[in-house]
């Protein structure tokens, strides 16, 4: 055939092809819009399977698309759409994200819904979410402040909701989305039927279905049954999907006790759902564990602590707690922001001073900071808390996850008179003990932990670890990383283990736990006792590693009150001082002997 003839018809063909495809595509985007908003003028954008299947990844993903279609709702500079690959892509992060940013969300109460429900509208949530604009959020009032990351929404960036009395509305307004439904049976509590139905529903865009309301979900016009988990073990969904198309870099990590929380997530994320009911027991989390890629995360938590983390660990694997999140389906829609932080203060020249610095346990725990933190007057939400110079950890999970409860925080950090920080929470990325990490997965590990720290401008970690304290050589991998300045060190046995040793790692500082505030280990009288008796001590030279005193608060039995009174307390003693970790790491690394 003729060259150009040949050229002709290929061109020929492209544009017929271009054209069916453009025809199809607009079919798929009616065909997601909800029933109760079809026909409205309305900024759809491509649903990302249909997107992909048409145009078979000669384009830009559909999270490229999906942001930059609505960068400028975030009021974004034209300029800043170009360059959204490295800033938030999160190409770093193995977290999956939901692709489409919600233009409006259906809230429904928790409070209003049985526990079968509750299961139901999670699972629904995450079927519905990455495929629409139109998407669902929930509320609780055991965890007050979803409420104000709804508000940041609609107040920030253009989000409108709708609530909606009746939670079963949803099954109408979302029934072209539902393909069938997965069964399974809470007769008994920790049936692990539950977990296996959300792991096999992800899979077939399905919803699931407690058997108790099996009635009422046909009645709604949902007859296809997709499976029926009742009779399986807590290994089936391990057994029969791992490698059906589940995603091998999260795992949910969820008691079937625990009805909604992070199901949305799961589903939506198509992450295998699973709990090994045993403290000692570790086969199913062992073969879990080693399937899963480099940089992976188990989302959730287990039967207990040191055994749990120990043996994710020990296959590279980092957990975060967040058994009790909801709405990340949600919230991980939003772009990850770079954080602009205030300059640290001029480090003054080191005096005759006994320093001290305060941190606030458990950033580790998404949950936590999600739920009630920022509120709670116990917590963060402290009237007074912007006036004293404490230290807050943070989990990089809300990063990826819920990035703009992560900009409140930061925007309510920098407005303070006082010089609190974050610090990343222990050990990173995720709970996870250093010395038992997987090695092979180490450097990736840190390779990560350090872009993320660049990206958030923190500069100090918190570790907890397993008696590893003098393991320079490990510690070395960490402060090689030019965008961490230090290390603060909890020993998993005791905190304050080794009683405020400082070692130094690429000239950079490892300070251990010195005290704690802590019911039933240190009270407030005993720890004001302590630090004061070290002045009298003549532990004032800045110089000397005695100067400092890193302490340590268990929020869950001390509350930002009691350390609000051991700092008045203290500041009557004119040769003591309390800063701010940032503060108090940078008075070690400029003053203390090496």
């Amino acid at each position: 055939m003729h060259k150009k003839l040949k050229i002709a018809l290929s061109i020929s063909s492209i544009l017929l092809i271009a054209a069916f495809s453009f025809f199809v595509v607009s079919r798929v985007i009616n065909n997601n819009v909800p029933e109760a908003v079809k026909g409205k003028d309305v900024d759809f954008v491509l649903d990302s399977s249909a997107y992909n299947n048409i145009l078979s990844g000669n384009f830009r993903n559909s999270l490229d698309l999906t942001t930059i279609k609505n960068s400028r709702k975030l009021n974004l500079k034209e300029s800043d759409e170009l360059n959204m690959s490295d800033r938030q892509l999160n190409i770093h992060s193995d977290y999956k994200k939901n692709p489409i940013i919600p233009k409006s969300l259906y809230v429904v109460s928790q409070d209003s819904m049985t526990p079968s429900e509750r299961t139901m509208i999670a699972s629904l949530q995450g079927l519905v979410n990455d495929k629409s604009s139109y998407q669902i959020y929930t509320l609780s009032t055991a965890h007050p402040d979803y409420k104000i990351w709804l508000e940041d929404l609609k107040n920030n960036y253009n989000v409108s909701y709708k609530v909606l009395s009746e939670p079963w509305q949803l099954l109408d307004i979302y029934k072209d989305y539902i393909d069938g439904y997965v069964l399974y049976s809470s007769k008994i509590s920790d049936d692990p039927s539950i977990n296996n139905a959300c792991s096999l529903a992800a899979l077939n865009k399905a919803i699931v279905v407690d058997e108790a309301i099996e009635a009422k979900v046909l009645d709604k016009g949902i007859t296809k049954l997709k499976g029926d988990c009742r009779n399986t073990d807590e290994s089936w969904a391990y057994d029969n999907l791992w490698n059906k198309g589940l995603n091998h870099s999260v795992v949910i990590q969820l008691s079937p006790q625990i009805d909604a929380p992070l199901r949305d997530y799961a589903i939506m994320s198509k992450s295998l759902v699973f709990y090994e009911n045993s403290k000692d027991k570790t086969i199913l989390r062992d073969r879990v564990f080693s399937s899963m890629e480099y940089n992976s995360i188990c989302l959730g938590w287990g039967p207990d602590e040191f055994i749990n983390v120990s043996t994710a660990s020990k296959h590279g694997v980092s957990v975060v707690a967040a058994d009790w999140s909801y709405n990340l389906s949600t919230l991980s829609a939003f772009p990850s922001m770079p954080v602009d932080k205030k300059p640290l203060l001029e480090v003054p020249k080191g005096e005759n001073y006994h320093y001290v610095t305060f941190m606030m346990s458990d950033g580790d725990n998404q949950q936590w900071n999600l739920g009630s933190n920022y509120s709670n007057s116990k917590w963060y939400g402290h009237p007074n808390r912007d006036k004293l110079n404490l230290c807050w950890t943070m989990s990089p999970s809300l990063y990826y996850l819920a990035p703009t409860v992560l900009n409140l925080y930061h925007k309510s950090m920098n407005s303070g008179s006082a010089n609190n920080s974050f610090i990343v929470s222990p050990s990173g990325n995720g709970y996870m003990y250093p010395s038992k990490f997987k090695r092979s997965k180490l450097n990736m590990y840190i390779d990560t932990l350090s872009d993320y720290m660049e990206k958030v401008n923190e500069r100090y970690i918190a570790i907890i670890d397993d008696g590893a304290f003098n393991n320079i050589k490990l510690w070395n991998k960490f402060t090689e990383k030019s965008s961490i300045k230090g290390l603060f060190y909890l020993d998993f046995n005791r905190h304050d283990e080794y009683q405020g040793k400082i070692l130094w790692s690429n000239n950079k500082p490892i300070v251990s736990c010195r005290d704690l505030l802590w019911d039933n280990l240190q009270n407030e009288e005993e720890l004001i006792e302590k630090i004061n008796n070290r002045v009298k001590m003549g532990q004032v030279n800045a110089s000397s590693p005695d100067a400092y005193t890193f302490v340590y608060v268990h929020v869950w039995t001390k509350s930002v009150s009691n350390v609000e009174e051991v700092i008045n307390r203290l500041k009557q003693n004119p040769r003591v001082k309390i800063v701010a970790p940032e503060m108090f790491m940078e008075l070690i690394e400029k003053n203390v002997d090496r």
